[in-house]
C-alpha cells in the first residue's frame, strides 16, 4: 500500500513545479510584451518627428507658391526631414537586424 505522506509530498512538489514554470513563463512573456513596447514608442517618436518635418516642408512651399519670403525656412525643413529621414531608416534597419537574429 502507497503512504498517504509520500503521495500528498509528490502533488506538493509536482505543484511546486508547475507553479515555477508558470511564473517563468509569465515573466518571459512581460518581459517580451515591454520590449514590443518600448519599440512602438520608439517608432511613434520617430514617425511624429516626420510628420513635423513633412508640414515644415508643406508650409515652406506653401509660402514660396503664395510668393512670401522664406528667409532661410527651407534649409532648415530640409534639415530636419534628412535628420527625422535618416533616423527612421536607422530605425527600421535595427528592427529588420533584430527580427532576422530571431531566425
Amino acid at each position: 500500500m502507497v503512504n498517504p505522506e509520500v503521495v500528498c509530498a509528490l502533488v506538493a512538489g509536482a505543484s511546486t513545479v508547475l507553479a515555477a514554470l508558470a511564473e517563468r513563463r509569465s515573466r518571459s512573456s512581460v518581459k517580451r510584451a515591454e520590449s514590443r513596447a518600448q519599440r512602438r514608442e520608439k517608432e511613434s517618436r520617430l514617425a511624429m518627428e516626420l510628420m513635423y518635418a513633412n508640414c515644415s516642408l508643406s508650409l515652406i512651399t506653401a509660402k514660396k507658391l503664395t510668393g512670401m519670403h522664406t528667409n532661410g525656412d527651407v534649409e532648415e525643413a530640409m534639415e530636419a526631414a534628412a535628420g527625422a529621414r535618416e533616423a527612421y531608416i536607422d530605425f527600421v534597419r535595427d528592427e529588420a537586424a533584430h527580427n532576422f537574429s530571431k531566425v
